[in-house]
Parts: structure tokens; C-alpha cells; sequence
């Protein structure tokens, strides 16, 4: 009687354990469905908002599959062969990740990317569905995630990035963000999500005082800094200065400066000892109306020299954390100058286009540092005609005040007429007044279809129309452009 207990109490036991995997065996079918489920559904969603209105918005599809599957966007990612990178910082993310896009599929690499610059969570979570299988696979190499700042540590909570590049810190939005010590924060608190990975990797820009000191010293963390040694501007006013950020340092100084490249970057030091960290990979740099060329130099001793068709100091720190990037990937530098010349620009990024065989670009803006920077463009082309778009919708800001921060009296011997538009119109013709324009050469056209009819009609051939949008502005533009093209082709 004893061995049938013994027998009987055995069988129930391998039959408990058979139960049990078979149990598991049945969630993990049940989640895969769910998987499948969700990925079937945002790519239907994705396809009817695309027929409704090819210039919509990128994060509903987004939000449709985290709605079905929470956890669609780790399943997905985990997927990949290689790294797993995240690029976030106030100005030039989408740029930045653009030319590392570029310099990985120009190497053979294929990669799950959020192109268009949709970087919070639904947004991103969009980008790698549309590029997975309706089996719920994800077959690349690597994945690349532009973040928005704040929304950093959220992304850090379900994914864990190999590399998180930090661009810089610059006041933006400050109804949505708070002061920059607020951004840094949320910044340093997904660095210590992150860092515990084995092969982590932090790269920050050695010349942002803000960035460069995000964590402490005695972090375990591998951090690769990348910098600028010199630059030369031509045609450029060297009078001319950008608007500056207060960057303190840790002891509650203000720091001192060596030279300053724009805002507040540049080589910095402090009386108590902190000062910018060497950079691992550095350049000397000639900024030109078109374009510009770096001479990179590494820790290691490799030089070389890449060329970007993009105009502004701003594109050259962009090129260079992307340079600093596709080093740590282990990429070699010609291949790295094959895919930053191979670059193509995303919508309203330095974007060169036709408009009636009139030459155009696009350029978003934001903030007081990143506008003074492309108004520096503008300023040292003799031909160009300027139309500048300001809304104020919530992923604007709310607050315009920052157009007195930015330096439009740079547009003050600006011989054309410039013309204003969007919701804001009448505030930027009034920070144009004080900025010393004269008010006969100022030009208010509130609806943005008939302020670019009117731009493009009065730029000639030889000149060069420059559209300076904030962020909707920016995404209603892309619609109006498609109608336009219709029009004028």
C-alpha cells in the first residue's frame, strides 16, 4: 500500500509539472497572439491615417498597439543583433540620428529607426512596429531611438539602451520641461536605469558644461566624450554672439570660459577645479553658407576628414556625436565618411527643396540658441529671403516669450522683406520691430498657404527662401507643401 501511495503521489507530481508547462506553453501562444494582434491592428490604423491625411501625425498607431500589448515595444527591440541606441538632448536629435542612420545602412546594417522624429513613447513604439513582421519578429541589426527628454526615464523603464548619446541642454519649452536642471534630472535618472548593462556606453558632448557633468565621477559608467577644438566660421560677423544658458558648477560657481563655440559650450573651467574632460574624439571644423567640413581626430591617433552638405555650427556638433557614435560601433572612418556624404536630410532639418524652380530650405525652430544659430545662416547668405512661421500649440509651447531670447537682430541688415506667419504671426512681426527692422519690410500673412504662395512668388531665381517653422508649423507645412508641389509640377 505504501509503493501505490508513493507511485500515486509521483504521478501526481509529474502530472502537476506536465500542467505547469503546459500552462506556460499556453501564455506564451496566448501572448504571441496578443503580439501578433497588436502589430496587425497599428499597421491598419497606420494605413487608414495615411489615406485620411498623408501628412498626419505618427504616434496614434503607436498608442493602438500599447493599448493591446503594453509590453510590445521590449518584445520587439529585444529582438535586435547588435546595439540598441538612444539619442536624446534639447536641439539636433533627429539630425544626429539621421547621419548614424545613414553611416549604418550605408555599411550593409539594417535597423528599426523612429526617422520622422516622433520620440515619445507611442511615437517610437509606432517607428519598430512598422518595421516588424506581422509574425511579431523584428529581423535587423541594430535599433536607433531619438528621445525626448522627458520622456527618457519611460523609455529606460521598458528597454535598456547599449549606448545613450546626450546631445545637449539648452532652455526649451519651459511650460513642458521646467529649467534645465529639472531636464538633467530626468536625463541622470535614466543613465541609473540604464547603466547597470554590461556593455553600456554614455556619450556626451565634452563642450556642453551641463551634459558633460550629467553623473559623478565615481558612477562605474564608460563614458566617451567627443568635442570641438576649433571652428571657423566664414562670412560670419564674429561680433555676433548667441544667447547664454547659466551653467554652474557643481560648488555653486558660475564657469569661466576659454572660448566659447555657441551658448554655452565651449572649453569652461571652474576655480575649484572642474573643467571641460578632454574629449576622446575631437575635430577642427570650417562652417560654410552650404556646407561644412570636419577634421576628426581620436584618442587612438586615427585622423580624417568628412564633409557634410549641411549648413550651421549646429550640424557640425550633430556630425560629430553621430562621428563619435558609429566609432563605438566599431565602424571604420571611411565608411563613416561614405554615410555622413550619403545623408539624407529628414523633413525641415536643413532640408533643401524645389518650390516653382525656386531654391527653399527648411528649417525647424524651437528655442532661443537653436533659432540665433540658424539665423547666423541666414545672416551670412547675401541672397536669401526669409518666411518665419510661429505657433504656439502645446507641442510648441505655449510660451513665446523666447523670441525675445533669440537673437533676430542678427536679421537687422536683412536688405529683403521678411514675411511672418502662423498663429503667433503678430508677436514675431513685433519682436522683428524691436530687433530693428523696419516695419515696411515686415510682411504679416497669418494664413500659412498664402504667406508661402506669396514667399515663393517674390523670391528670384538666384536667391534662396528660407522657412524657419516651429514644430506644428512644421508638420502643417509638410501638408501644404504636398498641395503646392501638386500645383506647381
Amino acid at each position: 500500500m505504501v509503493n501505490i501511495a508513493k507511485g500515486f503521489n509521483n504521478n501526481k507530481i509529474k502530472l502537476a509539472h506536465l500542467m505547469n508547462i503546459i500552462y506556460k506553453w499556453q501564455i506564451k501562444m496566448n501572448k504571441k497572439i496578443v503580439y501578433k494582434t497588436s502589430i496587425l491592428m497599428t499597421k491598419l490604423s497606420d494605413l487608414i491615417l495615411k489615406t485620411i491625411n498623408p501628412a498626419g501625425g505618427t504616434s496614434l498607431p503607436g498608442m493602438v498597439a500599447r493599448k493591446i500589448s503594453p509590453d510590445i515595444l521590449s518584445y520587439l527591440v529585444s529582438q535586435r543583433k547588435k546595439e540598441l541606441i538612444s539619442i536624446t538632448g534639447t536641439n539636433g536629435k533627429t539630425t544626429t540620428s539621421g547621419f548614424i542612420a545613414s553611416i549604418i545602412k550605408n555599411n550593409g546594417f539594417t535597423l528599426a529607426h523612429n526617422r520622422k522624429g516622433a520620440n515619445m513613447l507611442n511615437g517610437i513604439t509606432a517607428a519598430i512596429v512598422k518595421e516588424s513582421s506581422l509574425n511579431a519578429t523584428l529581423d535587423v541589426d541594430y535599433c536607433l531611438l531619438e528621445s525626448d527628454e522627458a520622456y527618457l526615464p519611460k523609455l529606460t523603464n521598458e528597454i535598456k539602451p547599449d549606448i545613450i548619446l546626450v546631445t545637449n541642454l539648452f532652455r526649451d519649452q519651459l511650460d513642458r520641461y521646467g529649467e534645465l536642471d529639472t531636464t538633467a534630472k530626468k536625463i541622470r535618472e535614466a543613465i541609473n536605469n540604464t547603466s547597470s548593462a554590461k556593455r553600456f556606453k554614455l556619450l556626451l558632448n565634452a563642450d556642453d558644461p551641463i551634459v558633460s557633468n550629467i553623473t559623478p565621477d565615481d558612477k562605474n559608467i564608460n563614458k566617451i566624450y567627443y568635442g570641438l577644438e576649433e571652428v571657423i566660421i566664414k562670412n560670419s560677423n564674429e561680433e555676433v554672439e548667441s544667447p547664454k544658458e547659466i551653467a554652474s558648477c557643481a560648488c555653486g560657481q558660475k564657469f569661466q570660459y576659454e572660448k566659447i563655440f555657441y551658448g554655452h559650450l565651449g572649453f569652461y573651467y571652474c576655480s575649484c577645479g572642474i573643467k571641460r574632460p578632454l574629449p576622446h574624439i575631437k575635430a577642427k571644423a570650417v562652417v560654410d553658407t552650404d556646407c561644412s567640413t570636419l577634421d576628426i581626430s581620436t584618442e587612438s591617433g586615427e585622423v580624417f576628414s568628412v564633409k557634410i552638405d549641411m549648413p550651421g555650427l549646429y550640424n557640425i556638433y550633430n556630425a560629430l556625436g553621430a562621428i563619435a557614435t558609429a566609432l563605438e560601433l566599431g565602424i571604420a572612418p571611411n565608411d563613416i565618411a561614405k554615410g555622413l556624404s550619403s545623408y539624407d536630410t529628414v523633413f525641415g532639418r536643413a532640408e533643401n527643396i524645389s518650390l516653382n524652380g525656386k531654391q527653399a530650405i527648411i528649417q525647424l525652430i524651437k528655442n532661443p540658441i537653436g533659432a540665433t544659430e540658424v539665423l547666423r545662416t541666414v545672416n551670412i547668405d547675401p541672397n536669401s529671403r526669409l518666411l518665419i512661421i510661429i505657433n504656439d500649440n502645446y507641442a510648441d509651447g505655449r510660451d513665446v516669450s523666447w523670441l525675445w531670447d533669440a537673437n533676430f537682430e542678427l536679421l537687422s541688415n536683412h536688405v529683403n522683406e521678411i514675411v511672418v506667419s502662423g498663429v503667433r504671426a503678430s508677436d514675431m512681426a513685433v519682436r522683428l520691430k524691436y530687433a530693428g527692422i523696419d516695419p515696411d519690410r515686415i510682411k504679416v500673412i497669418e494664413n500659412m498657404d498664402k504667406a508661402l504662395d506669396y514667399s515663393v512668388k517674390v523670391t528670384n531665381n538666384d536667391e534662396k527662401l528660407y522657412i524657419l517653422p516651429t514644430y506644428t508649423a512644421l508638420l502643417k507645412l509638410q501638408g501644404i507643401l504636398r498641395k503646392y508641389n501638386k500645383k506647381s509640377f
